[in-house]
């Protein structure tokens, strides 16, 4: 039984691990072979998908040395090892969610054109920058000697910070910027003029950053059960299976905006929408709007063409990240020739 349990983390963690990497799949076909133009958020789940594995890997050897196990049934030396590995995983593990929230942040300055936005968005960026190097300094510190967290016969005069106060309050700051990340975009789209239908779906889709505040709630839930455990090997794998859990779920909401370019050429009625025009009396077409959508549901500031006589080039949208599409309108006037076509006027 005891193995089966150390199994389950081992299987949830592969199993949201492999979705990840589907997703990433997916978004670098959009961003290096579709829009051709990879940015820094790129980079940075990349970087946060190598250490999920990781991850992985450590939950992996964490099973074979007696997760999920009865305390009473592991060795000294598989629980030295496992100490080891809890180290190595707590590192990893904070280093890959920062990296994660910052590539978040990153996608959002690619379409965040008001300058109040941009700010608030590198605020968040500044804010979970210092506070990811002070957990994972934490993290490494943790314990003086730092071979006492996992050596606590041989070594004597070791001392260590209060590593609940510690993992609780990472968790609180944790789901702190969970929130403000998630909630950062809202009001930007819902200003946007789309009809209804598609700015609710837009707005859908960067709701789903709301699970991965869900996965941090249950992993601080199974964080305080390990944490009154008098049987720790057997009580963390809940803690190792969220743990798994809300990184890989970070990084697939992070990807969602991203794969657009994917969805729309093997679904192109999926994300278009057709707008009515009505007749005016304006000789030129309505005026463009100064927002664009790019590759990851974006906006950016339009660049404005000038008029000629003849011919009129209304605006033109830069689209430095998505495929190109420019509509032009040709007018031409002559004197007189309203009346003689239209008599009824």
């Amino acid at each position: 039984m005891g193995l089966e349990r150390g199994m389950q983390a081992v299987v949830t963690a592969a199993v949201f691990n492999a979705l990840a990497f589907l997703f990433i799949v997916v978004r670098c076909i959009s961003r290096f072979v579709i829009i051709k133009q990879a940015g820094t958020e790129d980079y940075l789940i990349l970087f946060a998908l190598a250490l999920s594995i990781g991850l992985t890997v450590i939950i992996v050897l964490q099973k074979n040395n007696g997760l999920g196990r009865h305390a009473d049934t592991v060795s000294t030396e598989d629980n030295e090892t496992l100490s080891k590995l809890l180290y190595a995983s707590i590192i990893v593990y904070n280093l890959a969610l920062f990296l994660v929230k910052d590539s978040i942040l990153y996608q959002y300055l690619r379409f965040f054109v008001q300058r109040s936005y941009r700010i608030a968005a590198w605020c968040l960026i500044g804010i979970i920058g210092v506070g990811g190097c002070a957990f994972i300094l934490t993290s490494c510190f943790s314990c003086w000697p730092v071979a006492y967290y996992w050596d606590k016969t041989t070594i004597k005069n070791g001392h260590c910070v209060n590593m609940l106060a510690f993992w609780f309050s990472f968790s609180a700051f944790n789901i702190a910027t969970d929130l403000a990340v998630w909630f950062l975009p809202m009001p930007v789209l819902w200003r946007l003029r789309l009809p209804r239908k598609q700015k609710i779906s837009l707005i859908a889709v960067f709701a789903l950053g709301g699970f991965a505040c869900i996965t941090s709630i249950l992993r601080l839930h199974a964080l305080y059960i390990t944490s009154i455990s008098t049987d720790i090997t057997y009580d963390n794998v809940p803690a190792a299976t969220w743990s798994a859990a809300e990184l890989n779920v970070g990084i697939m909401c992070a990807c969602i905006p991203a794969i657009r370019p994917v969805v729309s050429l093997m679904f192109p009625r999926l994300l278009t929408s057709s707008t009515r025009r009505s007749r005016t009396s304006d000789a030129y077409p309505r005026r463009a709007s100064c927002y664009r959508n790019d590759s990851v549901v974006g906006l950016s500031r339009a660049t404005k063409m000038p008029r000629s006589d003849s011919a009129s080039q209304e605006e033109r949208i830069s689209l430095n990240n998505t495929i190109h599409v420019k509509q032009e309108w040709s007018i031409s006037e002559r004197q007189g020739s309203l009346a003689a076509q239209n008599p009824g006027v």
